[in-house]
This record gives structure tokens, sequence and C-alpha cells, in this order.
């Protein structure tokens, strides 16, 4: 891969990195495709528990699509392919079995924005600028708005950000629901070493389920929702983790868990 690293730590932490600095982290089609494969292929890592989801550089998460690229596209297939690719890497981490944390620095603007939001934990710094600013180019956030209708739950809210294009600042990004934590740019890594590192030492079949579990309650009616979720919690207690983690607390050790 060219335009995304891929590492992973001794505890299971893998930091996939859009690693195009110069062009403030842009997603041209080649980095969507490579992102999807990476996140694809974290999925099917055993030693991964954790993904961590980064901007190379301080000055962008991603800034959103490559516009020299999207002003060559001659053609209708073209274009749904690049948009397309926006779509695939969003549905890629809602169906990773672990969680996914975005690390915000800068500006998350546009694909960027919906792609940070679209994060199961959003971490930003408090320098960081959220934004759709499509509209004024003539063009509109069609595929992030689903992600971020779903992160703040209001209509009115994704009309004011894909209307007026404003941009948004840290602290009212999570007034919103943009982002889970606003923690100071200095605090930045240290808050997401902190959560992954607690994520990473969790039941991976706890996390898995619970992560389900909550995207799919969030598409049902309420009463959909209570039966359903308690199917899930009767499905979590059979797992192996579930014995592993009662065991542990009566016996006064730290669990081993096995994922399954």
């Amino acid at each position: 891969m060219t335009n995304v690293r891929s590492e992973c730590d001794a505890h299971g932490v893998r930091t996939l990195t859009i690693d195009r600095e110069a062009n403030r982290n842009a997603l041209d089609r080649a980095t969507l495709d490579e992102l999807e494969a990476a996140l694809t292929g974290a999925g099917a890592d055993p030693a991964t528990r954790v993904v961590v989801l980064r901007g190379a550089g301080t000055q962008a998460f991603s800034a959103g699509a490559d516009l020299k690229e999207l002003l060559a596209h001659q053609t209708l297939d073209e274009r749904r392919r690049h948009f397309d690719g926006v779509a695939r890497v969003i549905r890629a981490m809602h169906e990773l079995a672990m969680p996914v944390i975005a690390r915000v620095q800068g500006f998350a603007l546009a694909g960027g924005c919906g792609v940070a939001v679209a994060a199961d934990f959003t971490i930003a710094a408090e320098s960081a600028v959220f934004g759709l600013p499509e509209i004024g180019l003539g063009l509109l956030p069609m595929v992030v708005s689903a992600p971020i209708l779903r992160a703040t739950g209001s209509r009115k809210v994704v009309l004011d950000l894909v209307l007026s294009g404003r941009r948004v600042a840290a602290d009212e990004a999570l007034r919103l629901g943009l982002a889970s934590r606003v923690v100071p740019d200095a605090a930045l890594d240290a808050e997401i070493d902190a959560l992954a590192a607690r994520l990473a030492a969790l039941s991976p079949a706890a996390l898995r389920l619970g992560k389900e579990a909550i995207y799919a309650m969030a598409e049902m009616e309420y009463g959909a929702a209570l039966r359903y979720l308690r199917e899930m919690i009767v499905l979590t207690a059979t797992t192996e983790d579930a014995q592993e983690g009662i065991r542990a607390f009566f016996e006064k050790r730290d669990p081993q868990w096995t994922g399954r």
C-alpha cells in the first residue's frame, strides 16, 4: 500500500494512517480502495483487537475528496465508483468485529468528516475542525449524511451542516454528537493510547456482540429493540469469554480471553 500505512503493536492495537499529508490526506479513489482493504485485513487478523484511524501529520485527519481527481472524472461510472468508495469504507468500519477509534487532529471535512464520525469512537483535539463544505462547490455530502444523522440523531443538525456548509469547532462538534470526546492537542495521543489499551484488554466476544447490537438497536422500534437485546444478552452470556470473566471475578484474577 502507498496511501495507507498499517502498523500493529504488541497489544493488538492496529493504527491505519491515511498517508497523503501533502494533500491534507485527501480521499482519492486509490486511497479509499486501500483503506477498505486495510480495514478488511484488520478484521481478518486475529491479533488485531482495536483499530485506530488517523491522518498523517497534524494539519488534517482528512480534508475530503481529491478535487482534482473528481474534476477529471468523465463518466457517471467513474463518479459512482469514487463515491461508492466512501460508502464501502464506512460500511467496512461498521462491519468490523473490533472497535474503531478515529483520531481527529486538524481538519475533518466533507468525506473526511463522514469517515471520522462513522467510527465507533471519535476522539478530537481541541483544535480540530469538522464540516461538510461541499455545497460551496455546488456539490452535496450525500453519502456521509447517513453517519452524520446516525451520530447526531437530528435532521435539523444535518440540514444545518449540509445546507450551510459551515465549519464546526471541536467543542460544538462534541455538543452535536459528531465527536465522542475532545481533549487538549497535547493530550490527544495519550487519550487515544489509553482508550485503545482499555478496549484491547476487554473481551473480544463482548465487544463484537456489543457493537453489533448497538448498531442494530438504533434502527429498531422500541419494543422490537427490547426483544432483540434480550436475545443478545442471552447470546453474550453463553460465550466462553463471559464464563471466563465470571470465574476470574470470583477467583480474583485477570481473565484470559479467547474471543469465543
